[in-house]
């Protein structure tokens, strides 16, 4: 979402917008009560065909033009779209239309919406998430298109304050002058005690390395005490005018930055250190780093619960990780394989907090190492994602053993599928829960895991068992144990190559059903950890490229798939 839209000039705005609201009518009935998506419906047309942003203020509508070249197709293979034609511009003509357009959509469900329930709606439209991708920041809902639509709509944007406390920047060189009014403009629509998100991306990066946007930052850094969560593309060219300000975020929960892309194709000897938020940031608890070599960030890393990095070398993650022993959820995003032999100093990593883990990236050796050295308790899920994973297999269950934790959910995805690999790991995981599995396209699961789930595995173990309403015992009994027996849901994206009776006997000794049923553990909020007893499989869900039975499929579809 921007303060500013690149796109065509409308020939008549107010038919324009007639023209909008028409097709408006045509999908609200169409889709009845769906009112979001008609909301998204209409605002995804004018950010398309309108090409002016309109700066809602207290008194009347001040237009900002943008470029005038004509709008692209969104995809290769669809025809560029062409501003709709005017018959006539007249002012008789326009009032005519206004009358027609607003007599004609009074039934529309949408307008039978109180104003609380409206900005609601429009609240979901402008505070949905969305990728951290060029075209998704783009495309994002904001107040500025909402008012666009109708004075109605507009009136509701313009005494929301809570609408306009996530402030979202796309820069663009050429038009900087005036976006620094139209943030202005957006700031003063806030109230003065409102908590600020606040979103800053560059069109074109290059145009700022050697002209820093400080003006823009100098706005930003006055509301300093209101910021609560914000996500930067940071020129290193501002670190000092951000020190220089003295600012203080008290509080300031959520960071995430990330450098010019020319910042970061330089060495490390050539960076700037990430000093800016040292000591100030008494109230910060999750972080995202993006393109730094960690051991030049100064941040309060003891203070974290919630830790994403991408772009990092192991050593790194030792670093990060020995600092930040209060983290629950910790995401290594994108590791990068140690190809220019640098140092790793490997240490114990005790995380007394940690319940879900994700290792995505670099090779299966360096997530070996990582977990080999790592103690977590508490976990959860854990996640882990490169070719070679398999190499990882091993340390995942001595890491899970020697932390003594109930691990419920592991996925791993994106590695080289050995079956015989895999089955042997996940035989030492279980009290898994949930289960997703996503190998390479070379992959292809066969009969190996299925025939596992289905049969029970014997144990060596031997165990007492005792009962207190008799007076035997039976001393050193082997106890059979089953694969996976705490398994409830089990997920798989990939080519197979297993047998269709070979999943419907496993789904029926899981489930319960049939002729194979084994023994089921009832209880829904323990464990299963006596001989044998199994939990009851609940969810299959299956994407792959073989075609099944009506039995079958009547099967899966019992279980969600």
């Amino acid at each position: 979402m921007t303060p500013t839209v690149a796109q065509r000039k409308p020939v008549n705005l107010v038919a324009q917008t007639a023209s909008g609201l028409g097709r408006l009518q045509t999908r609200a009935r169409r889709k009845g009560s769906k009112v979001a998506g008609v909301i998204k419906g209409v605002v995804k047309r004018m950010r398309t065909r309108a090409g002016s942003i309109l700066l809602c203020g207290t008194v009347g509508i001040t237009f900002y033009e943008c470029e005038t070249s004509a709008p692209q197709a969104n995809e290769a293979h669809e025809a560029p779209i062409c501003p709709p034609k005017v018959i006539s511009e007249t002012p008789s003509t326009i009032s005519l239309v206004s009358v027609v357009t607003t007599n004609n959509n009074l039934d529309l469900p949408i307008h039978n919406l109180p104003p609380e329930l409206l900005t609601e709606v429009f609240a979901i439209a402008c505070f949905s998430e969305v990728a951290a991708t060029n075209t998704a920041r783009r495309e994002r809902t904001t107040p500025l298109v909402l008012g666009q639509i109708c004075r109605h709509w507009r009136d509701i944007v313009l005494s929301t304050p809570h609408l306009w406390s996530w402030v979202l920047i796309r820069l663009y060189r050429s038009k900087y002058d005036s976006q620094l009014e139209i943030l202005k403009n957006w700031i003063g629509h806030t109230s003065s005690n409102q908590p600020l998100t606040i979103e800053l991306s560059f069109e074109d990066e290059d145009a700022w390395v050697s002209k820093p946007p400080h003006e823009l930052l100098q706005i930003l850094l006055k509301e300093s005490h209101r910021w609560r969560s914000i996500d930067l593309t940071l020129p290193e060219a501002c670190y000092q005018r951000i020190k220089a300000a003295k600012s203080q975020f008290p509080i300031l929960e959520k960071i995430a930055l990330q450098p010019l892309l020319a910042d970061a194709h330089v060495s490390q000897a050539e960076r700037k250190r990430l000093d800016v938020f040292e000591g100030v940031v008494p109230e910060l608890t999750h972080l995202r780093l993006n393109g730094y070599y960690l051991d030049d960030c100064s941040l309060p890393w003891d203070q974290l619960q919630d830790l994403v990095l991408q772009h990092v070398y192991v050593d790194e993650c030792f670093y990060a990780l020995n600092r930040a022993q209060n983290l629950v959820r910790c995401t290594l995003s994108t590791m990068l394989v140690n190809d220019c032999n640098r140092p790793v100093k490997k240490i114990q990593l005790t995380m007394p907090h940690l319940k879900r883990l994700r290792i995505q990236g670099a090779s299966g050796t360096d997530q070996a190492t990582l977990l080999a050295h790592l103690t977590a308790p508490s976990l959860l899920e854990l996640i882990i994602s490169s070719t070679d994973a398999s190499l990882a297999f091993a340390d995942v269950v001595k890491m899970v053993a020697r932390s003594d934790c109930i691990l419920r959910t592991f996925e791993v995805n994106g590695f080289d599928l050995d079956e015989a690999a895999l089955v042997e790991m996940l035989n030492g995981l279980p009290t898994v829960e949930g289960l997703h599995i996503v190998p390479n396209p070379n992959g292809s699961l066969a009969n190996g895991l299925l025939d596992a789930l289905r049969d029970s595995q014997p144990s060596t173990s031997t165990t007492t068992t005792s009962n207190s309403s008799s007076s035997s015992s039976l001393l050193s009994a082997p106890v059979p144990t089953s694969f996976l027996p705490n398994l409830q849901c089990l997920e798989y994206e990939g080519d197979v190559a297993f047998e269709e009776e070979t999943l419907m006997r496993m789904i029926r000794s899981r489930t319960g059903s049939g002729s194979e049923c084994g023994q089921m553990e009832g209880s829904e909020d323990g464990m299963s950890s006596s001989g044998g007893l199994v939990r009851k499989l609940e969810v299959v869900k299956l994407s792959v490229n073989k075609s099944f039975s009506s039995d079958c499929q009547t099967l899966l579809s019992s279980l969600g798939g």
